[in-house]
């Protein structure tokens, strides 16, 4: 039986005017991503990965096309509303990590969850700590963890809404080869227990995945 898809990319462009002239920064890009399934974006720096990631998850809007979300068109809702239904369907993991440094580790996982009203708030984080093999650096500041640690506190940050899909922009682009694995693991386990997933990379291996789409100069290969 196929999935429905979580995530549908139709026809989405994004342009940019430099000295009179315009600049393809995305073209006619078409993709989805199922429930289930973990599917990645490959291409060189400046190929339009990170732009096509932010259209995808509601936080740039295209020029041209649409994404839907749920079967929700993001754009068609009023930037409130695309807010509101972002934080509750879409988890964004990014390779700068963007953490609070004065939040504990457990504080930062669970700043999402509080304006969500998630229940059971604390003991999510906490799970989804020891999941990461974080249980240990509960009340550790950000700047107190190494770069991989940092990077699966990020991890769990996204996931404590539990959204459908989960956008991952270069996660791994910071990581030794070790730490790489385990954050590619616990998203394919995402993906596995019925999320999905969608990551851009420019050096990851391709194999493993469940598709792979190839970009160069803002479009599909």
């Amino acid at each position: 039986m196929t999935q429905e898809p979580i995530l549908q990319i139709q026809n989405v462009g994004k342009y940019y005017g430099r000295g009179g002239k315009q600049v393809i920064a995305i073209e006619d890009i078409s993709m989805q991503v199922e429930q289930g399934l973990f599917k990645i974006i490959r291409g060189p720096s400046g190929s339009g990965k990170s732009t096509l990631l932010l259209a995808a998850g509601g936080l740039l809007h295209p020029d041209t096309g649409k994404v839907l979300v749920e079967q929700q068109d993001l754009y068609a809702l009023s930037p409130d509303e695309r807010t509101l239904f972002r934080g509750r369907n879409i988890g964004f993991v990014f390779q700068q990590f963007y953490l609070v440094p004065y939040l504990t580790v457990a504080e930062n996982v669970k700043m999402p969850g509080i304006a969500l009203e998630i229940p059971n708030l604390d003991e999510r984080a906490r799970d989804l700590l020891e999941r990461f093999r974080l249980g240990h650096r509960l009340e550790h500041f950000p700047s107190e963890l190494s770069i991989g640690e940092r990077q699966r506190v990020a991890l769990a940050r996204a996931l404590i809404a539990e959204p459908g899909i989960l956008l991952a922009d270069e996660p791994t682009g910071n990581l030794d080869v070790d730490n790489e694995q385990i954050i590619v693991d616990c998203l394919r386990e995402y993906a596995r227990n019925g999320g999905a997933v969608l990551m851009a990379t420019h050096g990851l291996r391709t194999d493993g995945f469940d598709e792979v789409f190839q970009l160069e100069d803002g479009r599909l290969m």
